[in-house]
């Protein structure tokens, strides 16, 4: 008989009732635990396989169930959780009501994106994607203290860019149409600003476990941004 395949909160290791914060934990521990570059150098071809799938699916995982909205239509489909109740109640899997909109001109479309959508987004994927080129730097040696200044000077660039993308959008009215997109940004920050915390634990304790968590948060990070700027598209 074939073996089935866990859903995602098995592959976290949760119940389907649990709450973001457990979810967040929980994923932090495994990418502890079963990072692939963790047993690199003891593993076969093999085993390093199985390795980089497990992550995958874990990082599967926790992408979908830190979503919202991707975490109700999940329980949805599988009847459990949350998600279930709250779509039996009307409430949609996109997450932003279905009363009128109001009229809105191409023009100011046009202009949010311009002015407001595609530089945010821009100035924040932008920075996220140095932190390879950063990183390497970082791996000469962790306990440099010009590396450091440098990584440091970075993580405050980071702070300062995601706190300035995250008040611009608040700050500026965008049209209805756009909130999909918008939201979408919102979650990107979101997974950035955890990626951030755990650069900031590095700086205190020099655990290089940070560093990966930080690296695999800020993939998620990106892909969100890709999300929102397809949706503008639409």
């Amino acid at each position: 008989m074939r073996k089935r395949q866990p859903n995602l909160y098995e592959v976290l290791g949760l119940s389907p009732n649990v709450s973001a914060k457990e979810i967040k934990v929980a994923y932090r521990k495994l990418v502890k635990e079963c990072h692939p570059d963790i047993e690199y150098k003891k593993q076969d071809e093999k085993q390093r396989s199985l390795a980089h799938q497990r992550m995958q699916s874990i990082n599967e995982a926790y992408e979908t169930l830190m979503d919202k909205n991707k975490r109700l239509d999940y329980d949805f489909k599988m009847g459990v959780g949350a998600g279930a109740s709250a779509r039996s109640r009307g409430v949609t899997g996109t997450g932003f009501p279905r009363t009128g909109t109001r009229f809105e001109s191409d023009a100011e479309r046009e202009k949010y994106l311009k002015k407001v959508f595609m530089p945010i987004r821009r100035s924040v994927v932008k920075t996220l994607k140095e932190y390879g080129a950063r990183l390497q730097d970082l791996s000469q040696d962790i306990y440099d203290e010009l590396l450091i200044e440098d990584f440091s000077a970075y993580v405050e660039k980071l702070e300062e860019t995601l706190l300035k993308a995250s008040n611009k959008y608040t700050a500026e009215e965008c049209p209805d149409s756009l909130g999909p997109a918008v939201q979408w940004m919102r979650h990107s920050i979101a997974q950035a600003a955890d990626g951030l915390d755990e650069l900031n634990l590095f700086l205190v304790n020099f655990d290089y476990d940070h560093l990966s968590m930080a690296e695999n948060l800020f993939k998620i990070a990106i892909e969100h941004s890709k999300v929102a700027l397809n949706l503008t598209k639409v």
